[in-house]
């Protein structure tokens, strides 16, 4: 009897990616963004050409990837394609009392080179202008909008880093031609470094303290202090050391900035470690302030202890350790413990408090050099709100950065 022939499993040929099913993907996204944008209940069609502009000038984060040779966990990958997707929808350019976000600033350029193709007729280049109504004029150069990509994503990375767990890096790779795919996909390379901890001996105990490192776009970099102005006030015959922060300092940052959460304690700490023009030196401290919106709200208060810059505490401005607050204690006459008693020693009293009801008090805290603390009376203290606030400044920091490509390095 003859055995019967097994046959296997038929296999399905997968179908290779066609650039027509990519254009049509990405012409509907433009359509439905462009109806949010201009209020219109009609979708604007477009020809054969104009989808093909469409397409080749569309930008696209794909879904980040672990760096070669760093561990990255899925769920940290799938955290930032969130953060990345949410940074491409949010508000970052105004115009005419109108906030755009970098995906429909994207979706208005690719409209516009739509608008600049050779050969298009008057009458069609008027109907598209017509459609757009009072956004039509909006324009942002390129390379302000590739600017502007690069420095959110740099926001995204800098809020998911913390000193005392991982800093991430996130390399932008174009992503190999295919078909169904726009020029402008990107693909980001996510890469981790994990805490540095040491123990130094403060005051006769041993302390944790975690290396500071700044993260970047390409690579992160190891933050060193240059006190060679006055090292021979500190004990120390290096000109450069590294810095590290005490979990306690970081600790009295969330009490004392009691309306600022997690994330934004974080994106704040990197910013006022980054961005302070000068050191004070006081009596055995140096003081590093720190600023919100560009008011004053505190010190660092940072000692040199074997051959490295530590940052011992966070103090708020009003502390009668700062020399805002010692003058305030002579001013109003308060002692030691008036300060936490009256709870005058944390953001949130003074947001709750109307300057112009209390003018005394006000004139009296104007007096010491700290009344601008009044002035965040009305602002909000979300990390989106503080980024935007400090974009010129930061921008300036992330486009160096880009051209400083360096590997990290411990000192």
């Amino acid at each position: 009897m003859a055995k019967r022939k097994k046959h296997g499993k038929k296999t399905v040929a997968r179908k290779r990616p066609r650039r027509k099913d990519g254009i049509k993907y990405v012409v509907k996204e433009i359509q439905s963004e462009l109806k949010k944008l201009t209020g219109q209940e009609e979708e604007m069609q477009f020809h054969k050409k104009e989808q093909e502009v469409l397409f080749d000038f569309y930008f696209r984060v794909s879904k980040p990837i672990a760096q070669e040779g760093h561990f990255v966990s899925d769920k940290e990958l799938h955290d930032m394609e969130q953060l990345l997707q949410q940074r491409l929808h949010e508000p970052i350019a105004e115009y005419k009392g109108r906030w755009f976000s970098i995906r429909e600033i994207n979706v208005l350029f690719c409209y516009q080179q739509v608008m600049a193709i050779q050969g298009i007729s008057f009458k069609r280049r008027i109907e598209l202008w017509k459609y757009l109504g009072d956004i039509a004029s909006f324009h942002q150069k390129p390379q302000e909008f590739v600017d502007n990509i690069y420095l959110h994503l740099y926001k995204t990375i800098l809020l998911c880093s913390d000193v005392r767990s991982k800093i991430y890096t996130l390399t932008l790779l174009h992503t190999p031609e295919r078909n169904n795919r726009p020029r402008l996909d990107i693909n980001s390379c996510v890469g981790v470094f994990h805490s540095v901890k040491k123990s130094i001996k403060i005051g006769g105990k041993y302390h944790t303290t975690y290396r500071v490192i700044k993260p970047r776009l390409n690579f992160p970099r190891f933050l060193n202090y240059n006190i060679g102005g006055f090292k021979q006030y500190h004990g120390t015959d290096l000109d450069e050391v590294p810095v590290y922060i005490q979990a306690h300092a970081l600790n009295r940052m969330r009490e004392r900035l009691d309306l600022l959460d997690d994330e934004a304690l974080n994106y704040n700490l990197f910013e006022n470690l980054v961005y302070f023009k000068h050191f004070y030196d006081v009596r055995s401290y140096i003081l590093i302030p720190y600023h919100l919106y560009d008011v004053k709200v505190g010190y660092f208060f940072c000692q040199v202890i074997d051959d490295c810059f530590v940052i011992r505490t966070f103090l708020f401005i009003t502390h009668f350790s700062t020399p805002e607050g010692s003058d305030l204690k002579d001013i109003c006459g308060l002692g030691k413990n008036d300060v936490p008693y009256w709870k005058i020693d944390r953001l949130s009293t003074f947001m709750n408090v109307d300057a112009e009801q209390y003018p005394k008090l006000s004139a009296m805290f104007e007096e010491a050099g700290c009344g601008d603390l009044f002035k965040l009376h009305n602002e909000e203290f979300s990390v989106e709100a503080m980024q935007t606030a400090n974009l010129d400044g930061l921008r300036e920091y992330v486009l160096k950065g880009r051209m400083e490509v360096e590997e990290p390095v411990e000192n």
